[in-house]
């Protein structure tokens, strides 16, 4: 959803509202957001949404056009995304997945002769993909279905080849998430339940994902933990693994969770604004807030909306302004972005803003602000970021008067 958790106490459950508390945290975004949003309705008092039906128009293609973070973030080959829709469906059913305790490999000897050289090329670190690939075609032949799932899956080098193989030559998730399920690894499942909802643009297929993923995790956290015979047998690096992939699961689950709600909250408000659908449902927590502040100019209720919904998540404000920095720049809302920082002081300070107003050549905007900041170190700082970009001026003056 945007942010890093990265301690939790000492229980394996998540609790996300218990972690922000414990910080003051939720109290320190209530404030915030409680006086952002009387800054934000002077705001759009002040500036009337313009009934341009050219410039509606333009807001509107800027967002149908919109870079998502999948694309940025999974920009390599063989990663999910990919460009191809997904359209298998990945189903798991609890009533059959048995006994719910993971299989471990119990070091006997396979069942089958290729099975053997499969395991001997997997823990050989000389090894080819091209030998582990070859063999597995031939344990292919050998057995079928479930069962050469159940056996590649057992090595991780080559479940790994598989799945890699099965994804760029075929586009193919379904034969991955039923080994992972075979194996009774919920936990992977999940994860490729949820990746590939990344790529699904229907509302109606991308919550059916994320509640397969939510569901998958709730079976790998309720898998029995290890008794107290076996917890003493096994090693201290073992257990403390064991319960970071619980913590893990449980953070998963909670994240599913309010994602699956942010896409009710997404369509909602694409009704509220009259928008096409689409334009806000499936985008991350981050985008959303930028999507609204880029409605702004056409639209009286996007920015309050966007803080609204910041609010309702828990976006932290320092995160909060940042966004809106990166976004009213990128859409040329200076007076917007002049207007809010000189309500009250920016979580993140003046400084970035003015770096970015002066990068773009907004020197009279940046001087504005300087009557507004009453800390006397944050004024010097200001100062003298606008006396060096006056210098600079003047020197270009003189470069160009001197040609």
């Amino acid at each position: 959803m945007g942010n890093v958790w990265s301690y939790y106490e000492d229980s394996v459950a998540f609790d996300k509202a218990a972690c922000l508390s414990s910080g003051g945290a939720s109290y320190e975004c209530s404030a915030f957001y409680t006086s952002f949003r009387r800054s934000a309705a002077k705001v759009v008092l002040q500036q009337e949404a313009s009934g341009l039906t050219s410039e509606r128009e333009q807001v509107l293609l800027t967002l149908e056009n919109w870079v998502g973070e999948a694309s940025v973030l999974y920009d390599q080959d063989g990663e999910f995304p990919v460009t191809v829709a997904m359209q298998q469906e990945l189903a798991f059913d609890p009533s059959k997945a048995g006994d719910a305790t993971r299989q471990k490999d119990d070091g006997g000897v396979p069942a089958t002769l290729e099975e053997n050289i499969l395991k001997g090329l997997c823990s050989n670190p000389l090894s080819t993909p091209d030998s582990i690939y070859k063999i597995m075609v031939q344990l292919g032949k050998r057995l079928g279905g479930d069962d050469f799932l159940r056996v590649v899956g057992k090595y991780p080098r080559a479940a790994r080849l598989f799945a890699s193989q099965q994804l760029i030559a075929r586009s193919d998730v379904a034969n991955t998430f039923q080994m992972n399920v075979l194996r009774e690894d919920y936990s992977q499942a999940a994860a490729i339940v949820g990746k590939a909802a990344y790529g699904d643009r229907v509302l109606d297929a991308k919550r059916n994902r994320l509640e397969e993923a939510s569901k998958l995790l709730r079976v790998s956290l309720n898998i029995s933990p290890p008794s107290i015979t076996s917890a003493i047998s096994q090693s201290a690096s073992k257990l403390h693994e064991q319960c970071v992939a619980r913590s893990a699961d449980s953070f998963n689950q909670v994240m599913t969770s309010e994602m699956l709600q942010l896409l009710e909250t997404q369509r909602a408000m694409e009704r509220t604004l009259g928008i096409p659908a689409g334009l806000l449902v499936g985008s991350s927590l981050v985008e959303t807030i930028q999507k609204l502040v880029t409605l702004h100019p056409v639209h009286r209720q996007a920015l309050v909306m966007a803080v609204d919904c910041a609010e309702q998540y828990t976006v932290p404000p320092r995160q909060f302004w940042w966004t809106l920095l990166r976004v009213l720049a990128r859409t040329d809302q200076w007076e917007t972005l002049l207007a809010l920082a000189r309500a009250n002081r920016p979580s993140i300070g003046y400084v970035p803003i003015v770096e970015v107003m002066l990068d773009d050549d907004k020197h009279d905007l940046a001087r504005d602000l300087l009557n507004v900041i009453q800390d006397t170190d944050e004024h010097e700082q200001v100062l003298a970021l606008l006396e060096e970009d006056a210098d600079g001026e003047e020197q270009e003056h003189f470069h160009v008067d001197t040609l």
